[in-house]
C-alpha cells in the first residue's frame, strides 16, 4: 500500500465515488457496488495489499465506524490479539458494536489471532454477549488469513444479491415483549439474553425501570455498573441533542472525527470536499454548482442537494 500522505488526502473523494458507485441498480443479478473502503489507519497492515492482488478496487479514506466497508450495508471491524482485551476491559467493543450496527445493515467483528492480556474465559463471554446481539464474529488466524475472509466476503458482496434491505432502518419488533427486549439491550453491557432475564424476573419494563438501580443490583451479571447505566437510561432526565457530549468515538488507533459531511460536486474533475460540521457544509453548499450534494460519512445518505 502506498504511505504516501496524499492517499489519505483522498478518502474523502473515495467515499463520495464509491456512495455514487453503490446507488447503481442490479443488473443481470449482479450488485453493481463501488471500491472496498479501507481505514486509512489499516495500511500498515498487509490486507490492503492483499485485496489489492486480489482484484479488488480498494480505496483509504477516514471511516468514523468500522475497519473495512464492502458494500452499503455490510462493514467489518478487525481487534488484533492486543486491541481486543484493551475494548473489552473498558468496554468499548460494545459501544462499538451499537454504533457500527446503527450504520450498517451487516455488521461483522474480525477476531484476529489469540487475545492478549486478557483472560479466555473474559473474552469469550465478550464475544459470545455480541453474538447474542445479532453480531457475526469471525476468528481468524493471523493477518493473512483475515484478508482471506475479507476478500471472499468482498467478492460475495458483489456477485449476490443483498440478504438485508439497506435502504432503510430494520423493521420494529410487532410484539410487545420483543419490544421491551429491545429497548433494554440498547442500553450499553444489556445484552439480549440479558434484557430477556431481567424482564422475566421483573415482569415488566415498568418494574424493571423501579428496581433501578438498588434493586438491579442483586440480579445476577449486572452489578453495580449495569445497574447505574440501566437507572441512567430510565429514569436520567432527557437531553436535547444540541446539547448532549459527543459520542466516544474509536479512541483504539487515534481520534478521528464522529462524523464527516462530503460535497461531491457533479462536475468532472471537480475537487471534493469535506466538513466536520454540518452547518458549515450546508453553507457551502448554498454556493456551489447545480445538482452538488451533500452526502453524510457516517450512513451514506445525501442529506441534500443544490439547486
Amino acid at each position: 500500500m502506498n504511505d504516501d500522505p496524499s492517499v489519505a488526502g483522498s478518502g474523502a473523494r473515495s467515499l463520495a465515488a464509491a456512495v455514487r458507485n453503490w446507488r447503481a441498480s442490479t443488473v443481470g443479478g449482479v450488485v453493481e457496488v463501488g471500491p472496498v473502503l479501507v481505514d486509512y489507519r489499516e495500511r500498515s497492515s498487509e490486507i490492503p495489499e492483499a485485496l489489492i492482488a486480489a482484484g479488488l478496487d480498494v480505496r483509504l479514506t477516514d471511516l468514523p465506524v468500522g475497519d473495512y466497508v464492502l458494500g452499503p450495508g455490510l462493514a467489518i471491524e478487525r481487534k488484533g490479539p492486543h486491541d481486543l482485551g484493551a475494548s473489552i476491559r473498558d468496554g468499548r467493543i460494545f459501544e462499538q458494536a451499537v454504533r457500527l450496527q446503527s450504520a450498517f445493515a451487516q455488521s461483522v467483528l474480525m477476531v484476529e489471532g489469540e487475545p492478549r492480556g486478557i483472560a479466555e474465559d473474559a473474552w469469550r463471554g465478550a464475544v459470545c454477549r455480541l453474538v447474542e446481539d445479532g453480531f457475526t464474529v469471525l476468528h481468524s488466524l493471523d493477518a493473512e488469513d483475515s484478508a482471506a475472509w475479507i476478500t471472499r466476503l468482498a467478492k460475495r458482496a458483489r456477485r449476490a444479491g443483498p440478504t438485508t434491505h439497506a435502504g432503510g432502518p430494520r423493521r420494529a419488533p410487532r410484539h410487545p415483549s420483543a419490544q421491551a427486549e429491545a429497548m433494554l439491550s440498547v442500553v450499553p453491557g444489556i445484552s439480549t439474553t440479558m434484557a430477556r432475564s431481567l424482564l422475566a424476573s421483573y415482569g415488566s419494563l415498568a418494574a424493571v425501570a423501579a428496581a433501578a438501580p438498588e434493586g438491579l443490583r442483586r440480579h445476577p451479571g449486572i452489578g453495580t455498573v449495569r445497574a447505574a447505566r440501566l437507572a441512567e437510561a430510565m429514569h436520567g432526565g432527557y437531553v436535547a441533542i444540541v446539547d448532549r457530549e459527543p459520542e466516544p468515538g474509536r479512541p483504539s488507533r487515534g481520534a478521528r472525527p464522529a462524523r464527516r459531511w462530503i460535497l461531491t460536486d457533479p462536475t468532472p474533475g471537480a475537487e471534493v470536499q469535506s466538513f466536520d460540521r454540518r452547518a458549515i457544509a450546508l453553507r457551502a453548499l448554498h454556493s456551489a454548482a447545480a445538482g452538488t450534494q451533500l452526502i453524510d460519512g457516517l450512513t451514506g445518505e445525501v442529506s441534500a442537494t443544490s439547486k
